[in-house]
């Protein structure tokens, strides 16, 4: 069972925690597969995201998108 004192933690410092984990895995990247690749990578999942948030919901993509426009 865990600790409320452990879960507050976690939710105080939740995206603290989960952007450095993802730095770290950016910075493996760089060093194992190189610059360039890392940025195509990186790249490819943003617009996999965009492409995947439109499909999840479509009306607050093209809101997104006028606001981008403006």
């Amino acid at each position: 069972m865990q600790n409320n004192s452990t879960v507050d933690w976690l939710r105080e410092y939740k995206w603290r925690i989960l952007f450095v984990l993802a730095m770290l895995v950016v910075g493996v990247l760089f060093l194992t597969i190189g610059f360039w690749k890392t940025i195509l990578l990186i790249v490819l999942c943003g617009i996999g995201l965009l492409i995947g948030f439109a499909k999840d919901k479509t009306e607050q993509f093209f809101h997104f998108i006028d606001k981008i426009r403006r």
